[in-house]
């Protein structure tokens, strides 16, 4: 049995609990009814009322663990388990209306997919795909960062939202060397055809909230630190680097990962040129 079916079960248990008192209130106020002595007759009323106060109150109780246990398994599905306890803890302390946060962004996608999947069954490419970001994602949290949504064979992680995050930069590096560990483990065994992938990482201000429209939001985080992040994951390809990481990360991070300076380049939508670094892992993806 799953931690879910357990959890259902005893909820159906409570349910099945109230309706006893339901059940109660209604004997008692039958009772009422028969009685000739009215003091009985009141007592028996006061029961009843007490017993409808106490329904209320215990399917109050129920309704609000529901409630909160869906929200924890929402969060679940982006965050880690602790950073959900600690979101349900501290609702305060979770702001979606929209701030800026200083955080880091992570880009990752398969490297040469188009070629892979045409190659491949439908059928397998989803497994093979469910396979790959099962892994992945479970770093992401591994690492305290939250999966902001998938991109087709890719996938965007945010390190420092929705609560901040101490080291974020540090913590974002070293899921990405996670990442490619963790995909050459998978390749050792045979267990996916995947060649390799490719990061790209940039730190700095951003814009997160709920953002969409009225019928459909989503959270998020945007400004020129993502739109850079993506960039960054371009010249990853370009260049076929396992990670390539910003200025801005590189400052945070020197000192604890192999790095080495990356080309100089001009990113699309700016004039100016953007330094980028090299994250060397000890194997080849």
């Amino acid at each position: 049995m799953t931690e879910r079916d357990e959890k259902l079960n005893i909820v159906q248990a409570i349910e099945l609990a109230i309706s006893h008192e339901m059940e109660a209130r209604r004997s008692y106020l039958a009772l009422a009814e028969e009685a000739d002595d009215p003091e009985l007759r009141r007592l028996l009323q006061e029961i009843a009322q007490e017993e409808a106060g106490h329904e209320a109150s215990l399917r109050s109780r129920l309704r609000l663990y529901e409630q909160k246990n869906l929200l924890r398994e929402t969060l679940s599905r982006y965050v880690s388990p602790a950073m959900a306890n600690e979101i349900l803890k501290n609702p305060e302390s979770l702001q979606l209306g929209g701030q800026r946060r200083h955080l880091t962004v992570l880009f990752a996608d398969i490297q040469g997919f188009t070629s892979l999947a045409e190659s491949m069954d439908p059928a397998e490419v989803v497994e093979m795909l469910n396979t790959f970001f099962t892994q992945m994602v479970d770093l992401v949290f591994e690492h305290q960062g939250t999966l902001d949504k998938f991109l087709g064979d890719g996938l965007m992680a945010l390190f420092g939202a929705p609560l901040p995050v101490p080291q974020g930069a540090a913590q974002a590096v070293a899921c990405a060397l996670a990442m490619h560990q963790c995909l050459k483990e998978l390749k050792d065994r045979g267990a996916t055809p995947i060649r390799g992938i490719r990061i790209g990482i940039n730190t700095g201000e951003a814009i997160m909230g709920n953002i969409g429209s009225h019928r459909r939001m989503d959270f998020t985080v945007i400004g020129d630190t993502v739109n850079v992040a993506a960039r960054l994951l371009d010249v990853a390809r370009e260049q076929g680097a396992p990670i390539v990481i910003g200025e801005a990360t590189y400052r945070e991070v020197q000192g604890r990962f192999p790095l080495k300076p990356g080309p100089a380049v001009v990113l699309r939508g700016r004039q100016e040129t953007t330094l980028s670094y090299l994250v060397e892992p000890t194997w080849n993806s």
